[in-house]
């Protein structure tokens, strides 16, 4: 155990060094290129305010959203602009990496049709979302944007870039772009539920949701996409709220429940092999899957050494709004920000070692190398 621990702290050192030249070196914006857009899709870590635009309905309430106080009171300007934390977030710090300044806008913000000026690509994540289309009968409590509705979103920013751009230069455009993808989360606390709370399959298991996660990437390479970054992930049972937030059964504060991080090594494990296998089978798809689960894991075993005090307790109480108890005041010292999602500074290192990081958390290779990828 010491020398894990041990391991664990030269590696979170050599991250926030790293990030610290990656930082100054996207601040100065040297930019021999023009640098690649990036099109997102995923939950609340990569959201930018997609949740913001969305109705309640009658049968499922109202969707999450974060565009109020206290989230993004360390946002330029303290502005909550829909982002699931205090600040940036992963989806910004990987743009910021690649030359971009910020992630691009969420896509329910656009105009319609999409301009071209200043085009990066575009963010379609939505939190809560997830891979399969349908909520069992009884957690349907969320409205969201799943996999295949992101997927359809981005074939329609495609049909409006077609015109303008012309079919060749679109698909140069999209071959040379990063996909990055956060899913999962939200599924397996379905499955879990259902497993362990209720007693049922119903072809509720890690390999079903896997197989329906590939036929969502595979409709994004059979629409221009080559470069896949894929987040994977994290230790779902180790969240301050083991569950979602309005359902809290099965979870013990303090203590990380087992048989939730079983399903997400499981689900990180199968993910590993389906993008390694729809690399041997579609012609031109690159990849990268970065390793939260193992990152978190490492920063949680000796959290002194990234600079962490409290990596067990959320910084914002629960509802995270006025009146509920407000944010802690020391926010860099703390990994998560409210019952789920990482503070802006947990962002960044994780950012950090995904896009230029050690080998541990980046398979077959790191960010940085899948853009140079040709």
């Amino acid at each position: 155990m010491k020398g894990s621990s041990t391991c664990a702290a030269l590696w979170l050192a050599w991250i926030v060094v790293s990030f610290q030249v990656l930082g100054a070196a996207t601040n100065c914006k040297v930019q021999l290129q023009k640098p690649p857009a990036i099109f997102l899709f995923g939950d609340g870590m990569l959201d930018v305010g997609n949740n913001n635009y969305l109705n309640s309905t009658e049968e499922f309430g109202d969707p999450l959203r974060a565009n109020h106080s206290y989230y993004g009171i360390d946002f330029p300007n303290s502005e909550a602009t829909g982002r699931f934390s205090n600040g940036y977030n992963i989806a910004d710090v990987i743009a910021k990496a690649l030359g971009l300044g910020i992630s691009p806008k969420a896509y329910l913000s656009l105009p319609v049709p999409i301009s071209m000026v200043g085009f990066t690509g575009a963010n379609y994540a939505s939190e809560g979302a997830r891979i399969w289309d349908t909520f069992y009968a009884d957690d349907s409590t969320q409205v969201t944007i799943p996999l295949l509705e992101q997927v359809d979103k981005f074939v329609a920013t495609k049909a409006q870039k077609e015109p303008k751009l012309g079919r060749s230069e679109l698909l140069k455009l999209l071959s040379n772009s990063i996909f990055l993808l956060s899913f999962g989360t939200t599924d397996l606390f379905h499955v879990w539920y259902l497993q362990n709370l209720m007693a049922k399959n119903d072809q509720a298991n890690v390999q079903y949701l896997l197989s329906s996660y590939g036929v969502g990437i595979k409709a994004l390479f059979d629409a221009g996409a080559r470069k896949f970054a894929v987040i994977n992930v994290p230790p779902i049972g180790c969240r301050p709220v083991g569950e979602m937030p309005w359902r809290s059964r099965g979870y013990v504060r303090g203590r990380c429940d087992e048989s939730k991080n079983k399903l997400a090594m499981e689900f990180n494990n199968g993910l590993r092999r389906l993008l390694a296998s729809l690399s041997s089978e579609l012609h031109g798809f690159r990849y990268s899957v970065a390793d939260l689960y193992g990152f978190a894991n490492a920063t949680f075993v000796n959290p002194s050494a990234a600079g962490f005090v409290n990596t067990n307790t959320q910084c914002c109480a629960n509802p995270c709004m006025p009146g509920f108890g407000g944010p802690c005041e020391n926010r860099s010292q703390y990994w998560f920000w409210d019952y789920s999602y990482p503070t802006e500074k947990a962002a960044k290192l994780a950012a950090a070692a995904f896009y230029d990081g050690p080998a541990q958390f980046t398979v077959p290779i790191n960010f940085k190398k899948l853009v140079q990828r040709k």
